[in-house]
């Protein structure tokens, strides 16, 4: 697999980390389950650009791509809500947004100009600004280990309400998208194991299939959602 990919973290509490990546040859990869909004945003070799809005979602896809095209992503946090588009709506879905011009594009009925790596910061920013983009306080805390003073079997349909999946399987969407990296880094799969808590290897094995697609044989991954 051929493409070159950088990510920073965000100045945003509402964002995870944004990236960018450039597609260097033809192939495919596994674009992982990932539990939260993402926002991708691509010009392609022929000088056109296109916006793609990624629901939350629980599976894997298989994602192919061609030499030229460039990427940059926004990778929200699991709490961080659009406003006015019910998370539940995008589950598992890809939506591309309608382009205004070469270099704009519309999203909840505002025309936005295209970010890019150095600046997309500011777009999260007017984002919040205009009351389009909040944070979600029941599955922030849950998601963090505080207390929320609600029922277990509350909080599971709060999580199925706002996000469309449980606080179990965010969990181990997030944990597995983690070992992954662990794993690109160079951590063995014993040290990864350990090191987040999974009951024993063939349990983290399952996981990281299921939920990025990664297996020891090598499979083509990328860490991030499209």
């Amino acid at each position: 697999m051929a493409i070159a990919y950088e990510e920073k973290l965000s100045q945003s509490p509402l964002v995870d980390f944004v990236f960018q990546t450039e597609d260097l040859t033809d192939g495919v990869y596994a674009a992982s389950a990932d539990a939260r909004w993402d926002i991708i945003f691509t010009k392609c070799p022929d000088g056109t650009t296109q916006v793609l809005l990624c629901g939350p979602s629980f599976k894997v896809r298989q994602v192919p791509y061609s030499p030229g095209y460039k990427h940059v992503g926004i990778c929200y946090k699991p709490w961080a809500m659009f406003t006015d588009i019910p998370s539940t709506t995008m589950l598992n879905e890809t939506k591309m947004l309608p382009m205004a011009s070469l270099d704009t594009f519309i999203l909840q009925g505002i025309t936005w100009k295209m970010p890019t790596y150095e600046n997309v910061d500011q777009f999260v920013v007017e984002q919040e600004r205009r009351g389009l983009l909040k944070a979600d306080p029941i599955i922030r805390d849950v998601l963090e280990n505080k207390p929320v003073g609600m029922s277990l079997r509350s909080v599971q349909r709060h999580f199925a309400r706002t996000i469309g999946m449980s606080p179990r399987r965010v969990r181990q969407i997030d944990s597995a998208r983690k070992a992954v990296k662990l794993l690109q880094q160079g951590y063995t799969l014993s040290e990864v194991a350990y090191e987040l808590d999974y009951a024993d290897l063939p349990h983290m094995t399952r996981m990281l299939r299921r939920f990025t697609g990664y297996t020891s044989h090598g499979n083509k991954y990328r860490g991030e959602s499209v």
